[in-house]
């Protein structure tokens, strides 16, 4: 498993915001796009939770894909802080270690995502199919999500976190993973030579000059090139789900 060094050192651009919600499965969830739409897209933010910057992506997915898209609350208001990047003392080693171990550890976040798509999907009855992205540590959970028996018709991560190989292995669904210049090479590779065995059209893409983060709460789109590269990035997972959806 590699966790890429700049998802504990880089920090993220602007603050988690208060964004419009409605509740489903006791979650909030920013929802966009057409609510009588044939698909649905879930996406799984990173630790730092709602930012402008994951909110605006979702929006972009939701036009176009004609998708409904949501952004359910998974880690409900508990995220990471400003005050623990870089983790180089030890109260902030112990803060972000309680954090995972008590709030954002797969294993408790995998039945709150069950659990939200079950009820969205009696709130969203016109939902034929359901894709699923997921941003650095969310890209984990949304790998976990497209095993055997999953409800998803198709699913991604980007600049992944918590990456592990082993996932492309028990992936069912069509996947694409979009990876930074930070992300383990090896890994990247691993991942690669799983999908080409595949016949699920999986495949994995490096944005070779983009930084861990750059289509989430680390993204700059004051940046011209992050801003270009995270249009790109956006556009491509777009084109993928719309694929199946």
């Amino acid at each position: 498993m590699s966790t890429a060094e700049s998802c504990c050192t880089r920090t993220p651009i602007g603050t988690n915001q208060k964004v419009p919600v409605v509740k489903i499965a006791n979650l909030d969830t920013y929802v966009t796009g057409n609510t009588s739409s044939k698909s649905g897209v879930v996406v799984i933010y990173d630790i730092f939770g709602f930012y402008p910057q994951t909110l605006q992506g979702a929006d972009l997915l939701a036009a176009q894909t004609g998708a409904v898209t949501f952004v359910p609350d998974v880690l409900e208001n508990w995220y990471a802080l400003h005050d623990w990047i870089p983790p180089d003392n030890e109260e902030k080693r112990i803060a972000f270690q309680t954090f995972f171990a008590e709030n954002a550890a797969p294993p408790l976040v995998l039945p709150k995502v069950n659990a939200w798509l079950a009820e969205a999907k009696g709130k969203y009855p016109s939902v034929e199919k359901w894709g699923i992205l997921g941003l650095c540590w969310g890209g984990k959970i949304a790998v976990l999500e497209s095993t055997e028996g999953t409800s998803y018709a198709v699913s991604g991560q980007v600049h992944p976190g918590l990456y592990d190989a082993n996932d492309a292995k028990n992936a069912v669904i069509p996947h694409v993973v979009l990876a930074s210049k930070d992300e383990s090479t090896d890994v990247t590779a691993e991942y690669k030579a799983i999908f080409e065995k595949s016949s699920l059209d999986s495949y994995v893409e490096t944005y070779t000059t983009m930084h861990h983060g750059w289509m989430g709460a680390r993204a700059d789109l004051d940046d011209a090139e992050n801003k270009k590269e995270y249009e790109r990035g956006y556009k491509e997972i777009g084109a993928f789900f719309s694929k199946y959806l």
